[in-house]
């Protein structure tokens, strides 16, 4: 379906932004980023297929664009009720993705739980959760030379609306997620913490670089 292809920012006019932080492969580019989706989009893992992981008919109705991102992983909504972060590595002739993943991850975990004492656990797929509850998914696209590790981090209870109606029930699940739906299996984080959007992206941009997380795996 050629309608779903990675979204770029040389491309994406009718956006506000370029959505998928895989702008970061270009050279030229900053080693992270964080931002908020400016608009609602869906996005697909690379091996999912949308009429499997979406209720197509309502996304064409709201008019919301469907894009496929060149790693794996689940399908999302973003929009404003999310926080958006994306890494990007060298990694030579590494093809460790334990490595990355496990990295990339414990980066955001030791973030949370140093800066807002959450408890904050890793589970299967590299989810991270809250009392069994899943607030953050991530992919991770390894392409020559480089990894490019992307996490979305749910904030907002007012993302709910749209992932129920926008999401099927996944077509593959963690078993950590015991056949919970959306709204049972997911935690937004701004239930647990009190700071907004701008305050809570600040936090961690801070952190990230006063640590050697962004060096990577190998340079630590």
């Amino acid at each position: 379906m050629k309608e779903f292809k990675p979204l770029f920012s040389e491309n994406s006019d009718f956006l506000p932004e370029e959505p998928l932080g895989e702008s970061l492969l270009a050279k030229e580019s900053p080693e992270f980023r964080i931002w908020e989706p400016k608009s609602t989009i869906i996005v697909l893992g690379r091996s999912q297929k949308a009429d499997k992981e979406i209720f197509l008919d309502a996304s064409k109705e709201d008019k919301v664009p469907v894009f496929k991102r060149y790693g794996g992983g689940g399908c999302v909504v973003l929009d404003e009720n999310s926080v958006c972060i994306a890494f990007r590595y060298d990694r030579g002739a590494s093809i460790d993705i334990t490595s990355f993943m496990e990295y990339s991850t414990k980066a955001i975990q030791s973030f949370l739980n140093e800066t807002y004492d959450l408890g904050v656990e890793v589970k299967e797929n590299y989810d991270l959760t809250i009392d069994s509850k899943k607030f953050l998914g991530s992919s991770l696209y390894m392409p020559k030379g480089l990894c490019l590790y992307s996490a979305v981090l749910l904030m907002n209870k007012k993302a709910l609306p749209k992932i129920n109606k926008y999401l099927k029930f996944p077509t593959k699940v963690p078993e950590h997620r015991k056949g919970r739906n959306h709204a049972d299996f997911l935690i937004p984080l701004q239930t647990l913490i009190d700071d907004s959007n701008a305050a809570f992206m600040a936090k961690m941009k801070s952190y990230l670089q006063d640590s050697k997380f962004l060096n990577g795996p190998k340079k630590v």
